[in-house]
Protein backbone atom coordinates (compact mmCIF):
# COMPACT_ATOMS: atom_id res chain seq x y z
CA UNK A 1 0.00 0.00 0.00
CA UNK A 2 1.31 3.16 -1.01
CA UNK A 3 1.79 6.19 1.65
CA UNK A 4 -0.04 9.46 2.06
CA UNK A 5 2.37 11.14 0.62
CA UNK A 6 2.27 9.50 -2.65
CA UNK A 7 2.62 12.32 -5.07
CA UNK A 8 -0.03 10.82 -8.10
CA UNK A 9 -3.32 12.11 -5.74
CA UNK A 10 -4.25 15.41 -5.61
CA UNK A 11 -3.99 17.03 -2.59
CA UNK A 12 -7.40 19.29 -1.88
CA UNK A 13 -6.33 23.22 -0.16
CA UNK A 14 -7.71 23.71 2.96
CA UNK A 15 -8.82 26.89 4.04
CA UNK A 16 -8.02 28.47 7.32
CA UNK A 17 -11.76 28.64 8.20
CA UNK A 18 -11.70 24.74 6.96
CA UNK A 19 -9.34 24.09 9.32
CA UNK A 20 -10.70 25.91 12.58
CA UNK A 21 -14.19 24.18 12.12
CA UNK A 22 -12.12 21.19 11.65
CA UNK A 23 -10.49 21.74 14.80
CA UNK A 24 -13.67 22.45 16.86
CA UNK A 25 -15.68 19.00 15.83
CA UNK A 26 -12.98 17.28 16.83
CA UNK A 27 -13.23 19.06 20.24
CA UNK A 28 -17.00 18.89 20.83
CA UNK A 29 -17.61 15.24 18.36
CA UNK A 30 -13.99 13.40 19.78
CA UNK A 31 -14.33 9.90 18.67
CA UNK A 32 -12.39 6.82 18.04
CA UNK A 33 -11.21 6.05 14.30
CA UNK A 34 -11.35 2.31 13.26
CA UNK A 35 -10.28 0.64 9.63
CA UNK A 36 -8.32 3.49 8.75
CA UNK A 37 -5.67 0.92 7.33
CA UNK A 38 -8.38 -0.28 5.21
CA UNK A 39 -7.55 2.41 2.97
CA UNK A 40 -5.77 2.03 -0.12
CA UNK A 41 -4.32 5.47 -0.17
CA UNK A 42 -2.58 5.01 -3.60
CA UNK A 43 -6.11 5.68 -5.50
CA UNK A 44 -9.13 7.71 -5.58
CA UNK A 45 -12.11 6.20 -4.19
CA UNK A 46 -15.30 6.98 -2.84
CA UNK A 47 -16.46 7.23 0.58
CA UNK A 48 -20.15 6.73 1.62
CA UNK A 49 -21.21 7.59 5.18
CA UNK A 50 -24.32 7.44 6.98
CA UNK A 51 -25.77 10.78 7.93
CA UNK A 52 -26.81 10.93 11.43
CA UNK A 53 -28.41 14.21 11.38
CA UNK A 54 -25.53 16.67 11.65
CA UNK A 55 -23.14 13.54 13.61
CA UNK A 56 -22.03 12.03 9.92
CA UNK A 57 -21.07 14.97 7.72
CA UNK A 58 -19.32 16.46 10.86
CA UNK A 59 -17.32 13.81 12.09
CA UNK A 60 -16.78 12.63 8.46
CA UNK A 61 -15.04 16.21 7.80
CA UNK A 62 -12.59 16.01 11.38
CA UNK A 63 -11.47 12.35 11.17
CA UNK A 64 -12.23 10.72 7.47
CA UNK A 65 -7.80 10.61 7.31
CA UNK A 66 -8.08 11.47 3.47
CA UNK A 67 -8.78 14.71 1.61
CA UNK A 68 -11.73 14.37 0.11
CA UNK A 69 -14.60 16.33 -2.43
CA UNK A 70 -18.32 15.93 -0.91
CA UNK A 71 -21.80 15.22 -2.86
CA UNK A 72 -23.83 18.41 -1.48
CA UNK A 73 -27.31 19.21 -2.40
CA UNK A 74 -26.99 22.21 -4.64
CA UNK A 75 -29.57 24.34 -2.68
CA UNK A 76 -27.16 24.65 0.23
CA UNK A 77 -24.56 25.73 -1.89
CA UNK A 78 -25.98 29.47 -2.49
CA UNK A 79 -26.92 31.66 0.67
CA UNK A 80 -30.47 32.70 -1.12
CA UNK A 81 -31.24 28.62 -1.55
CA UNK A 82 -29.65 27.53 1.64
CA UNK A 83 -31.46 30.35 3.26
CA UNK A 84 -35.22 29.36 1.91
CA UNK A 85 -33.95 25.24 2.46
CA UNK A 86 -33.12 25.88 6.83
CA UNK A 87 -36.49 28.10 6.93
CA UNK A 88 -38.22 24.79 5.88
CA UNK A 89 -36.50 22.44 7.69
CA UNK A 90 -36.45 24.48 10.62
CA UNK A 91 -39.92 25.35 10.81
CA UNK A 92 -41.24 24.09 14.00
CA UNK A 93 -38.06 25.64 15.61
CA UNK A 94 -37.38 29.01 17.08
CA UNK A 95 -40.61 29.24 17.71
CA UNK A 96 -40.03 32.48 19.93
CA UNK A 97 -38.88 34.30 16.73
CA UNK A 98 -41.20 35.78 14.41
CA UNK A 99 -41.35 34.78 10.71
CA UNK A 100 -39.46 38.21 9.46
CA UNK A 101 -36.54 37.41 12.90
CA UNK A 102 -36.21 33.88 11.86
CA UNK A 103 -35.34 34.59 8.04
CA UNK A 104 -32.72 37.30 9.27
CA UNK A 105 -31.05 34.82 11.73
CA UNK A 106 -30.96 31.76 9.17
CA UNK A 107 -29.47 34.36 6.67
CA UNK A 108 -26.69 35.27 8.50
CA UNK A 109 -26.47 31.20 9.72
CA UNK A 110 -26.69 30.69 6.04
CA UNK A 111 -23.80 32.98 4.72
CA UNK A 112 -21.02 30.85 7.20
CA UNK A 113 -22.75 27.43 5.97
CA UNK A 114 -22.21 28.26 2.54
CA UNK A 115 -18.71 29.81 2.90
CA UNK A 116 -17.82 26.45 4.74
CA UNK A 117 -19.63 23.76 2.28
CA UNK A 118 -17.60 25.66 -0.49
CA UNK A 119 -14.28 25.18 1.06
CA UNK A 120 -14.40 21.65 0.44
CA UNK A 121 -14.94 22.30 -3.75
CA UNK A 122 -17.98 20.12 -3.48
CA UNK A 123 -19.86 18.43 -6.49
CA UNK A 124 -23.29 19.97 -6.61
CA UNK A 125 -26.52 17.21 -6.15
CA UNK A 126 -30.05 17.92 -8.06
CA UNK A 127 -32.88 15.95 -6.77
CA UNK A 128 -35.39 15.23 -9.41
CA UNK A 129 -32.88 16.96 -12.08
CA UNK A 130 -32.06 14.00 -14.61
CA UNK A 131 -29.52 16.34 -17.06
CA UNK A 132 -28.08 18.65 -14.14
CA UNK A 133 -27.64 14.73 -12.14
CA UNK A 134 -25.90 13.53 -15.34
CA UNK A 135 -23.33 16.53 -15.00
CA UNK A 136 -22.82 15.64 -10.99
CA UNK A 137 -21.84 12.10 -12.03
CA UNK A 138 -19.28 13.83 -15.41
CA UNK A 139 -17.91 16.11 -13.01
CA UNK A 140 -17.45 13.17 -10.51
CA UNK A 141 -16.00 11.30 -12.80
CA UNK A 142 -13.09 13.60 -13.78
CA UNK A 143 -12.37 14.54 -10.15
CA UNK A 144 -11.66 10.97 -9.71
CA UNK A 145 -9.60 10.54 -12.21
CA UNK A 146 -7.41 13.38 -11.11
CA UNK A 147 -7.25 11.64 -7.52
CA UNK A 148 -9.13 13.05 -5.78
CA UNK A 149 -11.73 11.13 -3.50
CA UNK A 150 -15.60 11.52 -2.97
CA UNK A 151 -17.32 11.50 -0.09
CA UNK A 152 -21.12 10.74 -0.67
CA UNK A 153 -24.26 10.09 2.08
CA UNK A 154 -26.44 7.96 -0.32
CA UNK A 155 -29.01 7.52 2.46
CA UNK A 156 -32.75 8.17 0.82
CA UNK A 157 -34.22 11.53 2.64
CA UNK A 158 -36.25 10.99 6.06
CA UNK A 159 -37.64 13.75 8.30
CA UNK A 160 -35.82 12.33 11.07
CA UNK A 161 -32.19 10.30 11.26
CA UNK A 162 -31.22 7.80 13.96
CA UNK A 163 -28.22 9.17 15.21
CA UNK A 164 -26.88 5.51 15.49
CA UNK A 165 -28.30 3.76 12.74
CA UNK A 166 -28.68 4.74 9.01
CA UNK A 167 -31.72 4.63 6.17
CA UNK A 168 -31.89 2.46 2.93
CA UNK A 169 -29.76 3.78 0.04
CA UNK A 170 -30.27 5.31 -3.37
CA UNK A 171 -28.03 3.41 -5.84
CA UNK A 172 -27.69 6.41 -8.45
CA UNK A 173 -24.14 6.76 -6.85
CA UNK A 174 -23.10 3.61 -7.63
CA UNK A 175 -23.14 4.57 -11.23
CA UNK A 176 -20.09 6.08 -10.68
CA UNK A 177 -18.29 2.64 -11.07
CA UNK A 178 -19.26 2.30 -14.43
CA UNK A 179 -18.38 5.74 -15.76
CA UNK A 180 -15.18 6.02 -14.00
CA UNK A 181 -14.21 2.14 -15.26
CA UNK A 182 -14.81 3.52 -19.02
CA UNK A 183 -13.10 6.95 -18.37
CA UNK A 184 -10.11 4.65 -16.95
CA UNK A 185 -9.93 1.10 -17.56
CA UNK A 186 -9.79 0.77 -13.65
CA UNK A 187 -11.92 -0.20 -11.14
CA UNK A 188 -13.66 2.18 -8.57
CA UNK A 189 -13.33 1.66 -4.75
CA UNK A 190 -16.31 2.50 -2.63
CA UNK A 191 -15.97 2.26 1.24
CA UNK A 192 -18.40 1.91 3.81
CA UNK A 193 -17.94 4.28 6.63
CA UNK A 194 -20.29 4.75 9.94
CA UNK A 195 -20.47 7.77 12.33
CA UNK A 196 -22.11 6.61 15.73
CA UNK A 197 -22.76 9.35 18.41
CA UNK A 198 -23.81 7.05 20.74
CA UNK A 199 -20.50 4.88 21.01
CA UNK A 200 -18.56 8.44 19.65
CA UNK A 201 -17.13 6.10 17.13
CA UNK A 202 -15.95 6.53 13.29
CA UNK A 203 -15.39 3.30 11.73
CA UNK A 204 -14.18 2.40 8.05
CA UNK A 205 -14.74 -0.42 6.36
CA UNK A 206 -13.06 -2.87 3.66
CA UNK A 207 -14.06 -1.28 0.23
CA UNK A 208 -16.42 -2.79 -2.33
CA UNK A 209 -15.28 -2.92 -6.10
CA UNK A 210 -16.90 -2.40 -9.11
CA UNK A 211 -17.16 -5.08 -11.25
CA UNK A 212 -17.03 -4.52 -14.89
CA UNK A 213 -18.16 -8.00 -15.86
CA UNK A 214 -21.63 -7.25 -13.93
CA UNK A 215 -25.07 -5.90 -16.05
CA UNK A 216 -24.77 -2.36 -14.94
CA UNK A 217 -28.30 -2.05 -13.56
CA UNK A 218 -27.39 -5.41 -11.45
CA UNK A 219 -24.01 -3.96 -10.32
CA UNK A 220 -25.96 -0.92 -9.02
CA UNK A 221 -27.88 -2.97 -6.44
CA UNK A 222 -24.79 -5.09 -5.54
CA UNK A 223 -22.80 -2.26 -4.51
CA UNK A 224 -25.40 -0.30 -2.80
CA UNK A 225 -26.82 -3.47 -1.12
CA UNK A 226 -23.34 -4.87 -0.10
CA UNK A 227 -22.32 -0.99 1.12
CA UNK A 228 -25.46 -1.24 3.98
CA UNK A 229 -24.46 -4.49 4.54
CA UNK A 230 -21.11 -3.15 5.51
CA UNK A 231 -22.46 -0.18 7.48
CA UNK A 232 -24.53 -2.53 9.49
CA UNK A 233 -21.83 -5.30 10.31
CA UNK A 234 -19.55 -1.70 11.57
CA UNK A 235 -22.93 -0.64 13.15
CA UNK A 236 -23.25 -3.95 14.89
CA UNK A 237 -19.21 -4.14 15.55
CA UNK A 238 -19.85 -0.74 18.05
CA UNK A 239 -22.00 -2.87 20.38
Amino acid sequence: MTSSSDPTLKRLPTSRFTRFVRALAKVFYFRRVYGAENIDRSRASVFTCNHGRISGPVTAVAFLPVRFRPWINACMLERSEATETMMRTFRDRFRLLGPKMKRRLLWYISGSVCHFLNSFEPIPVYKGMPRESAGTIERSVEALARGENLLIFPEKPSDRYDDHSYKAFHTGFATLGKAYFERTGRALDFYPCFSDRKTRSFRIGKPVTYDPSGNHRAEKLRISTALQDSMEALRASQG
